[in-house]
């Protein structure tokens, strides 16, 4: 008796949201919505660095939590929600950039008047080194195939552990490792053909 209170106080430690899983899987609403709460944030950053859009972030976090409420039920709580909703928006994200790559939609990022002429912003001259380089980080972060990326996202924005990543991502941590290192490779050469345009 002892031995498996002791087991069941283990796997709580581990599992901190083990009382609302427990609720929500048996159709808690209010449950579900604290873990909505607790997490809609950290779904959305993963969502928009994996698509770009924040419009389109936000109706993949929406879709994410709307599926983990109807597969509630089938939910294993020995496994963290967060590893199991970023595996979700992940797909979802990775599916997105499918459709989106299918369609061959162009997007223009410059701002234009209502008279139809461009607006250039007054402080691009003064712009800091640093917030180049942070673009251009985040342009080549965008040209990573969505598998690379979504492992990129979730390590360095998301700061998982490389087992928490091959969790959410059903994949072993030796892919983890292998994607991580293909990201960083092609980032470094994306990074390095940028900065040679600057010069």
């Amino acid at each position: 008796m002892l031995l498996s209170v002791l087991l069941t106080m283990a796997g709580e430690d581990e599992n901190p949201d083990i009382q609302l899983l427990r609720k929500a899987k048996n159709g808690d609403r209010d449950a579900f919505g604290e873990l909505f709460r607790k997490y809609e944030k950290r779904v959305f950053r993963v969502a928009r660095r994996m698509c770009g859009s924040d419009d389109e972030a936000w109706d993949i976090t929406q879709d994410a939590f709307i599926r983990a409420m109807q597969a509630m039920g089938r939910y294993d709580t020995q496994y963290r929600f967060f590893t199991w909703i970023y595996r979700i928006t992940t797909n979802l994200a990775i599916n997105y950039a499918k459709k989106k790559s299918r369609r061959c939609e162009v997007h223009f990022e410059e701002a234009y008047s209502a008279e139809g002429q461009q607006v250039i912003e007054d402080n691009v001259a003064d712009r800091a080194a640093g917030e180049q380089l942070l673009g251009a980080v985040g342009r080549a972060v965008d040209k990573l195939t969505p598998a690379l990326k979504a492992v990129f996202v979730l390590r360095v924005d998301q700061q998982l552990s490389y087992s928490e990543i091959a969790e959410s991502l059903d994949i072993a941590i030796g892919t983890v490792m292998s994607r991580l290192n293909r990201a960083r490779m092609k980032i470094r050469e994306e990074l390095g053909s940028m900065l040679g345009e600057w010069e």
